[in-house]
C-alpha cells in the first residue's frame, strides 16, 4: 500500500481519481480506457484498460461516497485484471491518499508507487 497527505480537501481528490476522462493526463502507462457501463450518478461502473505494451483488462467499480473509498475487481474472465482501492481521508493538511494493489500482475514492482505518486504530482498541478 502506498500512503501520502495531499494538500487538497478528500472530495476533491476522490472526484478527481474517480473522473476517468483525465486519467491519461496523469496515469502511467495508459494507453486507454473505455467506459463501458455508467451507475445512476453517471460514474463509471465497469471500464475496459489497455496499459503498457501487453496488458489488457476489464474492471469492475465500487463507490463509497461518504468514505471518500472506491474500489475495483477484475471482470469476470479477465485475466491481466488487479483488485485495488484508493481512498482519501480529510486531514488537517488536506486529506490521507491510500492506494492498494492486491497484486502486481504482469506489472513492474514499482507499479502501485508509480501510479500512486503520478496521481500526487498531476493532483498537486491541477489543484494549485
Amino acid at each position: 500500500m502506498f500512503e501520502v497527505e495531499l494538500p487538497a480537501p478528500a472530495p476533491v481528490c476522490f472526484a478527481r481519481f474517480v473522473d476517468l476522462k483525465d486519467a491519461r493526463l496523469w496515469m502511467p502507462g495508459l494507453k486507454k480506457a473505455q467506459v463501458v457501463r455508467v451507475d445512476a450518478r453517471g460514474r463509471p461502473l465497469e471500464v475496459s484498460y489497455e496499459f503498457g505494451e501487453r496488458l489488457s483488462y476489464a474492471l469492475v467499480y465500487a463507490y463509497d461516497e461518504a468514505a471518500y473509498r472506491v474500489r475495483w475487481v477484475p471482470s469476470a474472465g479477465v485475466r491481466d485484471g488487479v483488485s485495488g482501492f484508493a481512498a482519501f481521508t480529510p486531514s488537517d493538511r488536506g486529506c490521507h491518499f491510500r492506494y492498494s494493489l492486491e497484486s502486481l500482475r504482469g506489472r513492474a514492482p514499482t507499479h502501485e508507487r508509480d501510479v500512486a505518486t503520478a496521481f500526487v504530482a498531476w493532483v498537486a498541478r491541477v489543484t494549485g
